[in-house]
């Protein structure tokens, strides 16, 4: 078995593990310790590219422990905000009565108050291209359904809130957008964590996004939009992000830390990917290897619309399907 097949196997066995002794309550864990792991997952990720070729052996050892190391790291992150996601929606949902009661429970129950906002920007006729900069730490974010509004944005939080910024020129008949947590330092405590954000967007403008995300899941259906280019930036976290055909050139950069990454790109289009990261896994069905980290779809030259991928990942799952 060569080392990425023997890290995939047992990386899934130890998660495996460690959801089942969650269900049936085998462990009594401070996982918030495994939230602050990261750094040794970095040395040791250096520490298997450095003995790849040069110490075999060493190379094994340092697969294993990554295997055994980057869940425990994802638990720890994703713990509060994805086990106890059902009962913060039944808490929001009961009390919603005053402050005082909320603040009560809070003390009583040890659980956070949830608390939901709608921002909107209106849409301006003139606006032809709009810019996009959304940043988080871990959470789970959507992009789906359009909006009449430039973009509208609704959110759930137990923690700090988001603002959003607007800068229009009529001149260039287009709008920069940053939508951002108002603290840009957040304590995260274990089970404290409600980050949600449905995100919609006009169909009008050509669209450039710039995604920073720190842990979570991110589900951006951007195939209804006109896409210039996608920049993202994920820590640990799970994302899909689908395209569509309504641009001739679409340019898509994503730098991954932890991370499984799906792209759903249509096949009306010609598809170019450029892939780096030793501990990458790749699954590039319909996809011609050119060598040198680069594959391409059968006719990319002679097609009319393009979309390139640029890929750069560490401890990474990246997959490119054809719909």
């Amino acid at each position: 078995m060569n080392r990425t097949g023997l890290f995939w196997g047992i990386l899934l066995i130890t998660l495996g593990v460690v959801f089942l002794g969650q269900n049936y309550g085998w462990f009594d864990i401070d996982w918030s310790f495994f939230s602050r792991f990261w750094p040794v997952l970095i040395i040791l990720a250096g520490l298997n590219l450095m003995f790849a070729r040069k110490n075999a052996s060493a190379a094994l050892v340092t697969t294993v422990l990554l295997a055994v190391s980057v869940p425990l790291a994802i638990v720890g992150a994703f713990r509060g905000n994805h086990w106890n996601h059902d009962r913060y929606d039944s808490y929001d949902d009961n009390h919603e009565s005053d402050d005082d009661d909320d603040a009560n429970d809070r003390d009583d129950h040890d659980r956070p108050r949830v608390q939901t906002s709608h921002i909107a920007e209106p849409m301006d006729s003139v606006i032809q291209q709009a810019t996009l900069k959304f940043e988080s730490g871990a959470g789970r974010f959507y992009i789906g359904s359009s909006s009449d509004s430039l973009i509208s944005a609704d959110t759930r939080m137990s923690v700090s809130k988001y603002s959003m910024s607007v800068n229009r020129s009529d001149e260039s008949r287009s709008a920069e957008i940053e939508l951002k947590l108002d603290d840009d330092e957040v304590s995260l405590k274990s089970g404290e964590l409600v980050n949600l954000v449905d995100l919609r967007l006009n169909p009008k403008p050509t669209w450039s996004f710039d995604f920073g995300i720190g842990a979570g899941q991110a589900n951006f259906d951007l195939s209804a939009y006109a896409v210039r280019s996608v920049k993202l930036g994920a820590g640990a976290a799970d994302v899909e992000l689908k395209l569509g055909d309504r641009t001739p050139q679409t340019d898509i950069k994503i730098e991954s830390g932890v991370t499984a990454v799906r792209l759903k790109v249509p096949k009306t289009v010609g598809c170019q990917v450029e892939t780096q990261g030793a501990l990458t896994l790749k699954k590039l069905d319909g996809f011609e290897n050119l060598g040198g980290g680069i594959y391409q779809t059968p006719g990319y030259g002679s097609t009319t619309k393009k979309i390139t991928i640029r890929y750069e990942g560490g401890v990474s799952k990246f997959e490119v399907e054809r719909y």
